[in-house]
C-alpha cells in the first residue's frame, strides 16, 4: 500500500509541476511597466528572491545564466557612452547577483547575463528606447522562427540566456553544448559578416590576436507587428580558438546597410563597439577589416 501511495504522490507532484509550468506559459508576458516596478523594488533594497512572486525561480535562472555567460560571452562595459549614464545601477546589479568589477576606472560585467536579465531591468532611456526593447517589443525569438517568449525569463522551454546563446550558435554555424537550452532552433538566414583581425599588446609584452565579427541575420516579418527592425546584428569575438559573444540586437535597414556596404581596410583605428570591454591596459598594435563578406564565402568560427 505504501508503494502505491508514494507512486500516486509522485505522479501528483509531477502533474502539479507540469500544470504550474503550463500556467506560467499562459500568463500575460511581462512588459515595460512590469519591469519598471521590479526595478524600483530592487533599487529600494529587495533581492531576486523577493521578486520571485512575479518571476518564479528567478534565482535559479540567474545562477544558470551566470554559468552560460562566463563560458560563452565576453565582458561588457556597464556605461552607455551616448546616454552618459550607467545601464544598470550597481545596487540593482548586486540585487540580481550580476557580478561586476572596475578596472582602470572602467566598470564591466559578464556580457551575456548583463545583456539579457540586466537589460530587461534597465530603465536607462536612450535615443533607441529602453535596453529591454530587444526582448519585449522586438520579439526577436518569434522573428527568428522560435516559439514566443523563448527569449524571456519565463520561456516555454529552457533558460533565457541559454536559449539566446543556443540560437546564436546555430545562426553562426557552429555547435555548442548547452544542456539548459531549448531544443527549438532558429529558422533565419545569415547574410554574412565583417571580420576585423586585431592584435593588442599586453603590459607584460605578450600579444593577443583576435577576430571580431559583426554579423547580420535577416529577420522575418511578424504578422500584426509593425517594426522598423529588419536585421539581427551579432557581435562576437574569437581568440586562441575560443569563441565568445559580445552582444546581439535588432537594427533598422539603414544601419544594416552601413555594414553591408563596408569595404576592406587596413589601419590602426579599431575601436570596441556595442559595450565590448577590452582591458584598458592593452595597446592596439594593428587592425584589418575584411569588409562585408557574404555568408556563402565568410569564414565560420570553429
Amino acid at each position: 500500500m505504501k508503494i502505491i501511495f508514494y507512486a500516486v504522490l509522485a505522479v501528483a507532484l509531477l502533474s502539479g509541476a507540469a500544470f504550474a509550468a503550463s500556467a506560467a506559459a499562459k500568463t500575460k508576458p511581462l512588459g515595460y511597466a512590469d519591469y519598471a516596478k521590479l526595478f524600483n523594488r530592487l533599487a529600494a533594497g529587495e533581492t531576486a528572491a523577493d521578486i520571485e512572486n512575479v518571476i518564479p525561480s528567478l534565482r535559479r535562472s540567474l545562477a544558470a545564466a551566470d554559468e552560460v555567460s562566463k563560458r560563452w560571452w565576453t565582458d561588457s562595459t556597464s556605461y552607455d557612452e551616448f546616454a552618459h549614464d550607467q545601464i544598470l545601477p550597481d545596487p540593482v546589479m548586486d540585487a540580481l547577483g550580476i557580478a561586476h568589477e572596475t578596472t582602470n576606472d572602467v566598470e564591466h560585467a559578464s556580457a551575456g547575463i548583463m545583456h539579457t536579465y540586466g537589460y530587461l531591468f534597465s530603465q536607462l532611456k536612450t535615443k533607441y528606447g529602453l535596453k529591454s526593447k530587444r526582448w519585449i517589443e522586438s520579439r526577436l525569438d518569434e522573428r527568428l522562427g522560435l516559439p514566443a517568449r523563448t527569449f524571456s525569463p519565463l520561456p516555454p522551454q529552457g533558460e533565457f540566456l541559454a536559449n539566446v546563446t543556443s540560437a546564436l550558435t546555430h545562426l553562426c554555424g557552429f555547435d555548442a553544448d548547452l544542456p539548459g537550452a531549448t531544443k527549438a532552433v532558429p529558422h533565419a538566414r545569415m547574410l554574412g559578416a565583417v571580420e576585423e583581425t586585431v592584435q593588442w599588446r599586453r603590459p607584460d609584452g605578450a600579444t593577443v590576436d583576435a577576430i571580431v565579427r559583426t554579423r547580420l541575420v535577416a529577420l522575418a516579418p511578424l504578422p500584426g507587428v509593425m517594426s522598423s527592425d529588419t536585421h539581427l546584428l551579432i557581435y562576437d569575438y574569437e581568440s586562441a580558438g575560443e569563441h565568445r559573444f559580445v552582444t546581439a540586437f535588432p537594427v533598422e535597414s539603414s544601419f544594416a546597410k552601413t555594414i553591408l556596404d563596408s569595404k576592406p581596410s587596413t589601419d590602426n583605428a579599431f575601436k570596441p563597439r556595442f559595450n565590448f570591454y577590452v582591458d584598458p591596459d592593452w595597446n592596439l598594435v594593428s587592425s584589418r577589416s575584411s569588409g562585408f563578406i557574404p555568408a556563402k564565402s565568410a569564414a565560420k568560427a570553429p
